[in-house]
């Protein structure tokens, strides 16, 4: 099978105990509703992707993305890409998982309310989803203008500007398809569901559960460093410890020639 390269962080053990809780509580949870339909990953096997490295099959670094969703043979410029990483000041970064309230908030994800994308169950993936955050949130009743004015100094665009800026370097990631779709959210796949063993309509109901819990829970605010930020080579996009082999874009090493010979 062929190895491709992906740009992935919180990859490996948790470092932060309370990440490493949430995703225990939230494995359990979905395990109790769906049983052995459930496969939940390894704690080091949980990660969130920050853009895919993937090649273009049998070419010379041509991005996948690119000839996929925008018909462009586009090559990858890894070592610029690596550099942009090291100094772009957005790292460390923190990141809000939880503690989202129903309610409008001064950004949406894919047209929806953090609420509703704080976990899902998108096909046969299980998932966790957070965003950017800079400082501690703040707790409204209700949505004003006014407050939501004030509180989007709260939420950052990082992610998104670094999955644009890589677009420089010949890299497209996979939710920025169009040239206006904007995709801030760090997601992190818990298990897979076997969706035709599950009981109809329970999906919506486990849903809703997991959404009110996150909710209840006080935020969880994870920092990235880039110590955190990993070259992931694998051969299976679950990306099992037993089979990825991954490198911290700290590594000096770690450079545009090490990269581009981890593709087979």
């Amino acid at each position: 099978m062929a190895q491709q390269v992906t740009l992935v962080s919180l990859y490996g053990k948790k470092s932060n105990p309370g990440l490493a809780r949430l995703i225990a509580q939230c494995q359990k949870a979905v395990a109790d509703t769906f049983s052995t339909a459930f496969t939940r990953y390894d704690e080091e096997q949980v990660h969130a992707t920050i853009v895919g490295l993937e090649r273009r099959s049998s070419s010379d670094l041509e991005n996948d993305n690119f000839a996929r969703f925008r018909n462009r043979n586009t090559k990858m410029k890894l070592g610029g890409f690596l550099n942009y990483l090291r100094t772009c000041g957005h790292f460390p970064l923190q990141v809000q998982i939880g503690g989202f309230q129903d309610r409008a908030y001064p950004f949406t994800s894919r047209g929806a309310r953090p609420w509703e994308r704080s976990f899902s169950i998108q096909g046969d993936k299980a998932v966790v989803m957070g965003w950017p955050v800079r400082g501690e949130p703040v707790s409204m009743p209700e949505s004003t203008p006014e407050g939501l004015i004030q509180e989007s100094r709260i939420y950052p665009m990082t992610l998104d500007v670094i999955r644009h800026a890589a677009q420089g370097f010949g890299i497209l990631h996979s939710y920025h398809r169009a040239l206006t779709d904007v995709d801030n959210d760090l997601f992190f796949r818990i298990g897979l569901v076997e969706e035709k063993a599950v009981p109809l309509g329970s999906i919506p109901a486990l849903e809703q559960r997991m959404r009110q819990a996150l909710n209840q829970e006080r935020p969880l605010i994870v920092e990235i460093t880039l110590d955190e930020v990993f070259v992931a080579a694998y051969e299976d996009n679950t990306l099992p410890p037993t089979s990825t082999k991954c490198y911290p874009v700290t590594d000096p090493q770690v450079d545009g020639d090490f990269t581009s010979n981890l593709y087979t």
